[in-house]
């Protein structure tokens, strides 16, 4: 097999590779391959990452834990996961987990004595980024819908609610696969604490509209105007998350004495009944979002050391 050399920019030669052989070995753009020199030839090889396997025995207390240990084993980055025993009557909850968090995974073989789960589709690994502004994206939508039935006052989307719940967990549990994986160049350590505080501003978000939907909540100015203001704060966030501005974390940072000390605080005082807890939801929103500017300022100072 020969192929030409093409001049790119002023000393830089560049040659194809052939798609057979790309397609062989699953390679997509940004993907790595290995070069090395041998007696005057140069060697092109993919980098074939190992499959991990796990296999899990299934007894009464993982039962309980099936959620938790399935989501785990995916983060841990393991691509086939045998549940050993008898899962039948599991079967309805491990679809569940599947098909509501394991991007990529299917059961391939159900029998009396185990199932055996796989990675048959799974997104590439250059996908973190794109996945990243996807869970940022999700609580954006997230924030719209709570506005909008607060200002209506009827809060009949408890399950788009919840769907987008799920949407952000998905894309959050694959990004932290990647990270352990290494299959990034985003620091691991930070980002893995970034997507932490994102879910948790995604699940207080649910919460707050599943208790507001499940009780009797009159419509509250104040409440509704914190809502708006938290979305302004969480827009800064991404900001300065998007573009590591030092300049947009310190803006954050000095609100909190407006909004975590001051407008959620005075207006916690004033409240009565089920109105202090929608509150105390909301600071708490105002109260993560802050402190999830401390990976922004870890990748900051790691950038200036560089």
């Amino acid at each position: 097999m020969k192929r030409k050399l093409v001049k790119q920019g002023t000393s830089t030669m560049m040659i194809s590779l052939p798609s057979k052989w790309i397609k062989a070995n699953k390679l997509d753009k940004g993907s790595e391959i290995s070069l090395e020199e041998q007696n005057g030839k140069l060697v092109i090889g993919a980098e074939i990452r190992e499959k991990k396997e796990i296999s899990i025995k299934l007894d009464g207390d993982k039962k309980k834990e099936l959620r938790n240990i399935l989501t785990h084993a995916y983060r841990k980055g393991f691509d086939k996961i045998t549940i050993l025993g008898n899962a039948n009557d599991c079967l309805k909850q491990i679809k569940s987990v599947i098909n509501d968090m394991l991007l990529g995974f299917e059961i391939t073989d159900i029998s009396k004595d185990k199932v055996i789960i796989e990675n048959i589709s799974e997104p590439s690994s250059q996908k973190y980024d794109v996945m990243l502004k996807k869970c940022f994206q999700v609580i954006e939508e997230t924030q719209d819908l709570v506005i909008a039935d607060f200002e209506a006052n009827k809060f009949s989307n408890l399950e788009d609610i919840a769907d987008l719940r799920k949407q952000h967990d998905r894309f959050g549990l694959f990004c932290r696969r990647l990270l352990v994986r290494g299959e990034t160049s985003r620091n691991p350590i930070t980002q893995w604490e970034l997507h932490t505080f994102l879910t948790h501003i995604e699940h207080r978000y649910q919460y707050l509209y599943e208790y507001a939907a499940k009780n009797k909540i009159e419509k509250n100015k104040e409440i509704l105007s914190l809502l708006r203001d938290s979305k302004e704060y969480f827009k800064l966030f991404k900001e300065a998350s998007d573009n590591l501005d030092i300049s947009i974390v310190n803006k954050i940072n000095l609100l909190r004495s407006e909004y975590y000390f001051g407008r959620c605080l005075k207006a916690l005082e004033k409240a009565k009944g089920r109105d202090c807890v929608l509150l105390s939801y909301i600071r708490e929103i105002f109260r993560i979002m802050q402190i999830a500017t401390s990976p922004i300022l870890a990748e900051l100072l790691e950038k200036e050391i560089s």
